[in-house]
């Protein structure tokens, strides 16, 4: 597929289009989101503390734990009637640029295993869009300081508009606080569940946090893993000056 060029016009002005070696979306998520922890607005939105994530969540979603088989969180998931709405932190270098290793080894992996693939331009930067049969899963990110969030939205093609404009407005929504600590460049930064979550979402969340290590099913469609694949050069991301 031939890459669209670096800039669009819209509506008289020319609007940047980063490179695949350029962090994604960096200069416009510090004006529109996802917000850094250190620049959080106070606009009263409902968030729910993840720790390294502070989540928005949509009125009448529910929320879905998915541990890891040794007993962390891998995610948790915003379900709602169009589908499955995921946003994950990782550790990312400061000089930016993961999101175009990651975006191409996200797209062989699901060509291989099965999906057709669309590579996509969105407010951010490049987009993934996978179809396995009738689910669609869209993947957006952002690059932030020493952060990348990837936003997913997973459900029936036939819901995949309204899935996909709900998914852009929790990604611009999430805040992201980044450890002071220096973490290997991919790892995902660590998720943990208060004890004061708010009562339309406790129900869900508590029965499906982990007790003991287990397996959790994977739903149909395109399924986007949630760990990184790590490299023995990826290096750490460093801390908090």
């Amino acid at each position: 597929m031939t890459e669209p060029a670096r800039g669009r016009h819209r509506k008289g002005r020319i609007a940047q289009v980063p490179g695949p070696n350029e962090p994604a979306g960096r200069g416009h998520h510090q004006h529109h989101g996802p917000w850094d922890g250190e620049n959080a607005p106070r606009d009263g939105r409902l968030r729910l503390d993840l720790g390294s994530v502070q989540l928005p969540v949509p009125p009448g979603a529910k929320l879905v734990c998915e541990p890891d088989p040794s007993g962390p969180l891998r995610a948790v998931h915003v379900m709602v009637p169009e589908g499955r709405l995921t946003v994950s932190a990782f550790a990312a270098p400061r000089t930016g640029g993961l999101w175009g290793e990651l975006v191409e080894e996200l797209a062989t992996q699901l060509h291989n295993e099965g999906a057709t693939i669309r590579r996509d331009r969105g407010e951010w930067g490049r987009e993934l869009v996978a179809r396995n049969g009738d689910v669609v899963a869209r993947v957006v990110a952002v690059e932030g300081p020493r952060w990348l969030l990837r936003g997913v939205g997973t459900g029936p093609a036939q819901h995949a508009l309204a899935l996909h404009g709900l998914l852009r407005d929790m990604v611009r929504g999430t805040v992201i606080v980044r450890s002071p600590d220096p973490l290997p460049v991919r790892s995902l930064l660590p998720l943990e569940v208060p004890d004061d979550v708010p009562e339309p979402f406790r129900d869900t969340l508590y029965q499906t946090l982990p007790t003991r290590p287990r397996q959790t099913n994977s739903p149909d469609g395109p399924v986007i893993p949630m760990m990184l694949p790590q490299k023995a050069d990826s290096g750490t991301s460093p801390g908090r000056a």
